[in-house]
């Protein structure tokens, strides 16, 4: 049994394409977004609908709830066990990656950094409350530099966070902890495929799929979960693209529609450049036009 990973930027057909290749493998999903694994998260990040899925069981999307915290450890004890039952039923586990961090972790492991006790976690996360992002920054920049450059937009607050956090609580820095040997890594055979796709033609998509999701009610969306007691500062998945942007036009700063979509496209196509490069750093993923992708599927 081979576990298949199906990786590419956003909005480059995995969705479409892992369903199309379960139906080949007699194979289930295993969804590794952090943010379609949110029950209300449905059209700012593009889960997949019903009759998307066409009848292909997926695991983890729209499976939490708003308050629920996820990390990488979290996903990875929630995921090994089903790709587990999934492949002891005879059939082939497909991880759909969103968040290649989630993958990196199944693939690589995690580094053993001792967990916090929910008390120190809430402590500390008040203690962060006081400071603006771009403080945090540097300070994490004085604290560990190395995990400092590893971070893609200064603007990364979890992240921040995270490094601060770590070297606070446990005398290591966060870098320190990620050279010491990795735990909870996936044991089995598997292949991990990222989605070729010409860049001019993953904008277009990009697009396109940004209007979609504001005539299919992204704005009416985030205002339901707004009115649930939920925004950004007390649920890291509304930072995301499609609803942060959202979240400022329901405060005014963003003030037409228009703008708003223009605002999403652009950012989520940075996006897609930044998951490119990542992506093409990792020596286990091997690129392939979709097409392409079915065709192995005989030899998977």
């Amino acid at each position: 049994m081979t576990l298949v990973f199906i990786l590419g930027p956003t909005a480059s057909g995995k969705t479409s394409l892992s369903v199309e290749l379960a139906k080949k493998l007699s194979g289930e999903i295993v969804g590794a977004d952090s943010v379609q694994i949110y029950k209300d998260l449905v059209i700012g990040s593009a889960a997949p609908t019903p009759d998307e899925m066409q009848g292909i069981p997926h695991h983890l999307i729209g499976t939490r709830d708003l308050k629920d915290e996820i990390s990488a450890g979290i996903y990875i004890s929630s995921a090994l066990p089903i790709i587990e039952k999934i492949e002891k039923s005879g059939k082939t586990p497909i991880v759909v990656g969103g968040t290649n961090f989630y993958v990196d972790a199944l693939i690589n492991g995690l580094s053993p950094v001792p967990a916090a006790d929910e008390k120190t976690m809430r402590l500390w996360e008040e203690k962060f409350t006081h400071f603006s992002t771009e403080e945090l920054f540097a300070e994490l920049q004085e604290t560990d530099p190395e995990w400092a450059s590893q971070i893609s937009s200064p603007n990364d607050r979890q992240r921040i966070k995270r490094g601060l956090f770590v070297a606070e609580t446990t005398g290591k820095t966060l870098s320190e902890w990620n050279r010491m040997a990795r735990i909870n890594a996936y044991s089995g055979k598997f292949v991990a495929l990222g989605i070729d796709i010409e860049r001019a033609k993953l904008y277009e998509k990009i697009n396109l799929r940004t209007r979609i999701m504001l005539e299919s009610g992204l704005i009416e969306e985030v205002r339901a979960i707004n009115e649930k007691g939920f925004d950004p500062s007390n649920c890291k998945a509304l930072c995301s693209i499609g609803y942060a942007e959202t979240e400022r036009y329901l405060k005014g700063e963003i003030t037409s529609k228009d703008e708003l979509s223009e605002l999403i496209a652009q950012n989520t196509r940075h996006l897609a450049k930044r998951q490119l490069t990542w992506l093409r750093n990792r020596d286990y993923v091997m690129w392939k036009k979709p097409e392409q992708i079915l065709e192995l599927s005989t030899d998977l």
